[in-house]
């Protein structure tokens, strides 16, 4: 057996080696199950210990020699100079060796050795003074074969040294060294599965496999020839009930319970225990409960060792009984998969219902298998073109042209109008995902020009999904699309609520990308998505979109809540990935970084770099990891996302102009350019993405704030007058969506294009607007400038506030280069009006909050006193418990210093005046001349009520306002 990855093993025998030579004798036990590596082992002790100037003497146990005399010695050392075979004799001879050099004695399988070479190495290491002595013997893992008192007593003194199987991380270099194959890390995971590391079934595995490398997906095939001759040693000689409890656990699985077992085994269940008890002791089976295989390669090569008509009967036996006793779908189809082509009517459902799970839980390759399986047999027309049809859902990740190629097939063979019109509908899907709309428009053309004008039903709908599909195109929508948007239909009748859906789809996009009213954006966007299952992704994608674009992010999640959870058995693992890309862009509108990093990194290393099956999905994906990342101060591994998807070099325009996506990538590699110092090349990609997206009609700055970001990067490069224009053209879009973070977001752009008062002026009215908002980064961003053009102006004191409320929420978001520029801020100059209290971990509403609760306000009073609804304070509180680790109000006290004062903080307060965009009127209490006691900040319910002071009510991803606000 070749040694690779005993380093560890190796170096404690050198001190051993090293212990032995120096007149102390030492006897080593090498144990491990069968195939481990021990005589490996024990040949590598040999040559060390000679190399060290020993004697060697090799010798090996074993049934053939156990009754023999002296057998184990005389291999050894040879017979005594008199030729008797006594243990003084041979004790004799070991002396006479030791007096002249070390001994080293290697003895394979110590437990067979016969009794009298046992008792001659008990003596040799137990003579009366010290001598040069090494005894390193190998032991099996299992219980003792032998019949040698002396081996037994020689084991008990000896130094334990465990084999185990080789680490996964070693594998890949087994393969390479000892097979001249290249294993990829899912491979080597599979034969460290297969095998548990065993080099002896390692090898067995590995041989004979064509060429050089090996995919995981061959390595859980059949287990070759070579795998059969290795493991005989494991199942030869196997009484007849053990073979035949070896043969019902290889056919159960993992539901191997003792008593099925036994019954498809035909024994007793005491008689199936004993056998169980064989297995263990001969290391076939591992010594728990439920019984299993040692290692899963063993049940797959009792498997194969099976007669196949036994085999196919056992299965079957199997499947029926699960069916019976309910056990599930999926354990039943994998007993009818086992057991191939049957011909039983009732084997179709459970493998068609075992596959929507399997899909549903994203395992497309295995749902794949099981529908093969289904078509193996003889099917009625109309099941066949139903399965095949699952079956090129389940291969879009699996095998994508190969499952576009089935679709467009059976849509060409389907002789029924309304099955023509699905398939037509899937593949169009499948061709959008392939970022082929033009190919998709065509084919929904044609089917809706063959089924012709007998089916207007059908035709209707195939001609809003082509409708539909032209919002994916570079060139922007159709006119038929824009006229379908435009038209007052009336209400739908009660069988089109399917059609009615998606042309509310259709209007909600396009009233999304004009930009011009939110409100008639919003109507139809929750009209598409109302009782919808979350199984059509093109909904999904516009209307979930207009969702966030209008920042009803409460509402969004809950769709891609449902979507991720009920869509998958329907549309394989596209409609959840979606999902999943609209849940990252929910976290980074809030400013949740890391919540949109831990989201999207699964996302993109599934589907791949140079994905043939999703390129859109993949772009939006790739866009929005590597502008979470971007901003999150992790820019190396952001440039090398890009690199690794071909986006890192190209110029603004190459590659991307013809890609729905393109505008958005765009966009994320110019945040990296702007991060890293480059504002020049970061103001060209958004210029380019800009440009994209006015040829296809999205204006609104919801869609993407192009324009502010753009000025942000000019107004950095010195082109301030290009930049105020950019700016105030999104700030006019910006009002017409009526959204205070686009209407925030643009102020701040046009801010930093001016100087002086006026950026002041105007930052302080962005930061307003972006207070209102759920936009936390883009808030802490603009507090940030605001604090420099404070602190540029003289005031210091309103500088070190706005910093510290800047600084805290960068922290919350993760933005850790925002932070760092914080950080390097000047120093905060001494105060001489009242200080403003701050906290590491809390934002300075937070932390006023937290002070009035940990006097001993209640939540009504905190929320009298600052002007702020229930909801809001309980929003604030919880995230204080959260952050600062306590259970509630009783950890206040230990954790904050003491709210010096109960009136309402001055930087809350706005005076009485007509509100501005997303403000809320509230009352104050009079002040009360009465001599009544109450708590203190409770009111007076005497004092009469003024509307006193103006709140910004933030809104945010988690917290909806109430309809009372």
């Amino acid at each position: 057996m070749p040694l690779t990855g005993r380093e560890a093993e190796l170096a404690r025998l050198d001190g051993l080696i090293g212990r032995a030579g120096g007149g102390v004798p030492v006897i080593v036990a090498v144990r491990g199950e069968r195939g481990v590596g021990k005589s490996a082992l024990l040949e590598a002790a040999a040559a060390r210990a000679a190399d060290a100037g020993f004697r060697v003497g090799t010798a090996a146990g074993g049934p053939a020699v156990r009754d023999a005399l002296f057998a184990t010695a005389r291999q050894a050392l040879g017979r005594p100079d008199d030729g008797t075979d006594t243990l003084d004799g041979y004790v004799a001879r070991g002396r006479e060796v030791m007096a002249r050099t070390p001994l080293a004695l290697c003895v394979d399988d110590l437990m067979d050795v016969d009794a009298s070479s046992a008792r001659w190495l008990t003596a040799l290491a137990s003579l009366d003074r010290p001598v040069p002595l090494l005894i390193v013997a190998a032991v099996g893992d299992e219980p003792a074969t032998g019949r040698t008192a002396g081996a037994a007593e020689l084991l008990g003194r000896a130094e334990h040294l465990e084999l185990t199987g080789l680490p996964e991380a070693g594998i890949a270099d087994f393969a390479a060294r000892h097979c001249g194959l290249t294993l990829d890390a899912a491979a080597a995971a599979v034969c460290h599965e297969l095998t548990g590391g065993n080099p002896g079934l390692l090898l067995a595995h590995l041989a004979g496999r064509p060429g050089t490398a090996v995919t995981a997906r061959e390595l859980r095939g059949a287990a070759g020839p070579e795998a059969l001759r290795c493991t005989r040693r494991w199942l030869d000689d196997l009484p007849r009930p053990a073979l035949a409890m070896a043969r019902a656990v290889a056919v159960l699985g993992d539901s191997a319970e003792v008593a099925h077992a036994a019954a498809l085994a035909e024994l007793p269940v005491p008689d199936a225990l004993h056998a169980i008890d064989a297995l263990v002791a001969r290391q076939v089976l591992a010594n728990r409960v439920p019984p299993a295989f040692r290692h899963p390669l063993l049940g797959t090569v009792v498997l194969a060792g099976m007669p196949v008509g036994s085999r196919i009967a056992a299965h079957l036996k199997v499947a029926r009984f699960m069916r019976d006793e309910q056990w599930g779908a999926e354990r039943v189809a994998q007993q009818l998969a086992a057991a191939g082509p049957t011909g039983l009517d009732w084997a179709v459902e459970p493998l068609r219902t075992a596959a929507r799970k399997l899909l549903h839980e994203g395992r497309a390759e295995e749902a794949s298998r099981y529908l093969r399986c289904v078509l193996r047999d003889r099917l009625p027309a109309d099941v066949r073109s139903a399965v095949r049809r699952e079956l090129a859902e389940a291969e879009t990740f699996v095998d994508p042209d190969h499952a576009l190629s089935e679709l467009d097939t059976l849509l060409r063979e389907s002789e029924d109008p309304e099955a023509c019109a699905e398939l037509a509908l899937d593949v169009a899907g499948m061709l959008i995902d392939r970022a082929r709309p033009a190919d998709a428009a065509s084919v929904l053309d044609e089917t809706a020009e063959r089924i012709g004008a007998g089916h207007p039903a059908a035709v209707r709908r195939l001609t809003l999904r082509k409708a539909t599909v032209s919002l994916l195109d570079a060139a922007g929508p159709s006119a038929e699309a824009r006229r379908l948007a435009d038209a007052d239909t009336g209400a739908p009748g009660p069988a089109e609520g399917g059609r009615s859906r998606e042309l509310a789809n259709l209007r909600a996009a396009i009233a999304a990308d004009r930009g011009a009213d939110r409100e008639a954006a919003l109507a139809p966007a929750r009209e598409a998505l109302a009782g919808a299952e979350g199984g059509d992704l093109g909904r999904l994608w516009q209307s979930c979109a207009t969702l966030i674009r209008a920042d009803e992010l409460v509402e969004a999640r809950a769709h891609c809540w449902r979507t991720g959870r009920l869509s998958r058995a329907m549309s394989g693992r596209r409609a959840g990935l979606a999902a999943d890309i609209f849940r990252a862009r929910i976290c980074r509108v809030a400013g949740d970084l890391p919540g949109a990093v831990a989201i999207l990194r699964p996302v993109v290393e599934e589907i791949g770099p140079g994905s043939a099956a999703l390129p859109t999905v993949t772009g939006f994906a790739v866009a929005g990891l590597v502008e979470a990342l971007a901003h999150s101060g992790d820019q190396d591994e952001a440039a090398a996302l890009l690199a690794a998807h071909g986006l890192a070099d190209h110029g603004p325009d190459d590659d991307l102009r013809g890609r729905y996506e393109g505008p958005y990538l765009l966009a994320a590699r110019a945040a990296l350019w702007r991060l890293r110092g480059e504002p020049g090349r970061a103001a060209g990609d958004l210029l380019a993405a800009g440009r994209q997206l006015v040829r296809r009609g999205a204006v609104s700055p919801a869609v993407l704030p192009w324009r502010s970001r753009a000025a942000l990067a000019l107004a950095a490069d010195g082109a301030t007058d290009r930049a105020e224009t950019l700016a105030r053209e999104e700030l006019e879009a910006a009002r017409r969506w009526g959204t205070p973070r686009t209407i925030g977001v643009a102020r701040h752009a046009l801010a930093m294009t001016r100087s002086g008062e006026r950026r002041l002026i105007l930052l302080t009215e962005a930061v307003r607007h972006l207070e209102a908002s759920p936009a936390r980064l883009e808030l802490a961003v603009a507090r940030a400038d605001l604090a420099a053009a404070l602190r540029a102006a003289g005031r210091p004191a309103e500088a070190d506030r706005e910093c510290a409320a800047a600084l805290a929420l960068a922290g919350e978001c993760g933005a850790a280069p925002l932070v760092r520029r914080l950080r390097a801020a000047p120093e905060p100059a001494p105060a001489h009006d009242k200080p403003v209290r701050t906290h590491p971990l809390l934002t300075p509403q937070e932390l006023k909050i937290a002070g009035l609760a940990r006097s001993g306000h209640t939540n009504r009073q905190i929320s009298q006193m600052l002007f702020l609804t229930m909801r809001t304070v309980e929003f604030h509180l919880s995230g204080v418990y959260r952050k600062l680790g306590i259970a509630g109000r009783q950890g206040l006290a230990g954790a904050i210093p003491a709210e010096p004062s109960a009136e309402p903080p001055e930087d809350l307060a706005r005076p009485a005046a007509q509100p501005a965009d997303g403000r809320t009127r509230h009352a104050g209490p009079e002040p009360c001349s009465c001599s009544r006691a109450l708590p203190p900040g409770q009111p007076c319910a005497d004092a009469p009520v003024r509307p006193s002071r103006w709140h910004v009510v933030p809104r945010s991803a988690e917290l909806r306002p109430s309809p009372s606000r």
